[in-house]
């Protein structure tokens, strides 16, 4: 997508580290957890996810994991000969697993508006404003979206939590907090040296804020969700595009939604023993089932309630799942190291022409003449996307 003014595709954490065996900030695995998925899995179903679904090139994993007749073999630790042995479930046995199913009513959904908006939204990149208009801040539309979504679950019966209900951070940390540790991550760079010293202190306030409003947000709201063990989170995000000249902006044409699951590990990402236990600790839960039922059902809805064409990557950190346009799979921070089923929305594109004359219009009742069209205000109709997509759900056949 290249470098945008916001939208909800957050970076790989794997490129924030190139020589490190954990991404940054990440803690060592408990590869312990495992155990209890001992022959709970077919040798047929783990290669299915692995291959289809989470590190589609043999290649990017082979040095990581070995498929044998009865088990997997996964290197706990990058520089090692440690192993982990997962025993596959006896070939004459059934997974027990059955087709996935959601309904609203009675379900614990956990909404996580993306980003944190307010003061901090420049900072995140995720802030733009055209002329004397009012800045276009992905953080707050989002949580104005997750308030309105909250509302609407929860008189269908959902129990509905909040990742934040302000814009503001949820980690205790701030940019200072992770100095020491951009300024130590830096002085490993050769060519540093050849840079003046008032661009490399631009630099390492630029790394420690990443640290900040990227990971160590990102890791706190994990914490919420482990207290709240939902069945389903939803990651409520924009897009945007980059713009045709960025020292001159104007808004662009294309608009476009697509949903996320989480997948794609590539070949640097598996090198990170964090990033490799959490990808095969999804694949033991088998969450990528419910993630695509919902994921469809979620891109069906926004196609027709916006009209909108799905949007179609090209690079390899993306992957096709499904038959269902518009929904791929991408390995992020959040739908990760988020234990459970994880739905990222990524909806219109901010700074086009058709989405920036909405936003500029604010949230509002009943519909308005937009373009010699009747429309919702942009809030309520995301918000009605979703709940289509949530009624929709059915089990997969």
């Amino acid at each position: 997508m290249g470098k945008l003014v916001f939208g909800g595709l957050l970076y790989c954490l794997g490129c924030l580290t190139a020589l490190a065996n954990l991404t940054d900030l990440a803690e060592e695995p408990d590869w312990g957890r495992l155990d209890s998925f001992q022959k709970c899995i077919s040798k047929g179903e783990f290669v299915r996810q692995l291959n289809e679904v989470y590190c589609p090139r043999k290649s990017w994993w082979s040095s990581w994991i070995e498929i044998n007749q009865d088990s997997a073999r996964i290197r706990k630790k990058a520089d090692s000969d440690d192993w982990y042995d997962l025993q596959f479930l006896e070939s004459n046995k059934s997974n027990g697993s059955s087709f996935p199913c959601f309904q609203i009513s009675g379900a614990k959904i956990f909404i996580d508006p993306g980003h944190i908006g307010g003061e901090f939204s420049a900072m995140e990149g995720r802030h733009f404003a055209l002329g004397n208009d009012e800045p276009v801040k992905e953080g707050d539309l989002a949580l104005l979206i997750a308030l309105a979504l909250k509302s609407k679950l929860e008189r269908k019966g959902a129990a509905v939590f909040l990742s934040r209900k302000q814009n503001q951070p949820v980690t205790d940390a701030r940019p200072g907090d992770f100095k020491n540790r951009a300024s130590s991550w830096f002085g490993k760079i050769k060519w540093m040296h050849r840079i003046t010293e008032e661009e490399k202190r631009e630099r390492i306030q630029k790394k420690a804020d990443l640290y900040f409003y990227r990971v160590s947000e990102i890791m706190a709201r994990r914490q919420l969700v482990k207290k709240t063990k939902p069945d389903l989170i939803l990651c409520i995000h924009l897009n945007a595009a980059p713009w045709p000249d960025p020292e001159h902006k104007s808004l662009v044409s294309r608009n476009d939604y697509h949903v996320l699951v989480n997948g794609c590990y590539m070949g640097g990402e598996m090198a990170y023993d964090d990033q490799r236990f959490e990808m095969v600790w999804r694949l033991v839960n088998r969450w990528e089932a419910t993630e695509r039922l919902i994921a469809e059902s979620m891109s069906r809805a926004f196609a027709q309630t916006t009209g909108l064409p799905a949007f179609a990557y090209k690079g390899p950190n993306a992957l096709k799942i499904g038959k269902v346009e518009g929904v791929w799979a991408r390995n992020l921070l959040a739908n990760r190291i988020y234990e459970a089923p994880v739905v990222f929305l990524e909806p219109y594109i901010a700074n086009s022409e058709a989405v920036y004359q909405r936003i500029q219009m604010g949230d509002y009742a009943g519909h308005k003449e937009i373009n010699g069209q009747k429309k919702q205000s942009l809030v309520r109709e995301y918000v009605d996307a979703v709940l289509l997509g949530l009624e929709r759900v059915g089990s997969l056949k």
